[in-house]
């Protein structure tokens, strides 16, 4: 489908760190890199986590693996390209979280909340306390087996975009020690309960056989997914 201009950034191609998940890094206007996951339903059809617009032919790449039926927006802070995938997939459902639900609204119509959608395409819901901006956590059953992990804001690990700029940004928002960890701009910004928050990131390592952390804005965690999230709780 034709969708109206829009605004590319640079982006790379469709990565598969675990069977079953696809992961697209990409950039901004801000020095900073974000990423989309992408991961099959039941039925064959694609959600489409932090959504990034690509050029003609990284959508080609998309389209083939299936459907996008799934626009899920994880918080108000990763707008950016969720209208160019409702005007490309016009089908598909705008997911956000409840407590998100307003700020997404700003740009684009929500047609369902993640706690009430997500549950019924066999996705677990996980509960974040203690943060402002409403993030939840998505458990996903790999198709070989195991668990994925999807998350945005909450954690993420050193990636520093090159440059002078990417190494001023990475000091607020990536510069974590460990394969985990909370930024800083997080913790200046967005915690209003740190125990809890610490204690919600230290119970996403109880789910079993976690293959893979997938985080909006770090490298995808495939080895001893449980340790890192508990060192990235410990950073709070």
């Amino acid at each position: 489908m034709k969708v109206a201009a829009h605004k590319l950034y640079p982006h790379g191609d469709l990565e598969s760190p675990v069977d079953g998940i696809w992961i697209v890094t990409g950039r901004s206007a801000f020095p900073l890199h974000r990423r989309m996951t992408i991961w099959k339903l039941p039925d064959g059809s694609l959600v489409a986590h932090s959504a990034i617009a690509m050029d003609d032919a990284g959508m080609a790449k998309l389209d083939a693996l299936g459907r996008v039926a799934i626009i899920l927006v994880p918080n108000g802070g990763h707008r950016l390209d969720a209208r160019f995938y409702k005007q490309r997939y016009p089908h598909a459902r705008v997911v956000a979280p409840a407590a998100s639900r307003t700020k997404v609204e700003e740009v684009i119509a929500v047609d369902a909340v993640a706690e009430d959608e997500l549950p019924k395409h066999g996705i677990t819901i996980h509960a974040l306390p203690g943060w402002k901006h409403g993030e939840l956590g998505y458990e996903i059953a790999l198709p070989g087996g195991g668990r994925a992990l999807v998350l945005c804001d909450v954690l993420t690990n050193a990636n520093p975009v090159p440059g002078f700029g990417g190494w001023v940004s990475s000091k607020i928002t990536t510069a974590v020690k460990g394969p985990l960890g909370v930024a800083r701009i997080m913790k200046l910004l967005m915690i209003k309960d740190r125990t809890a928050a610490r204690e919600g990131l230290a119970r996403l390592a109880d789910i079993p056989d976690l293959r893979l952390v997938s985080t909006a804005h770090g490298l995808p965690v495939v080895t001893d997914c449980a340790a890192a999230l508990r060192a990235g709780a410990a950073t709070l």
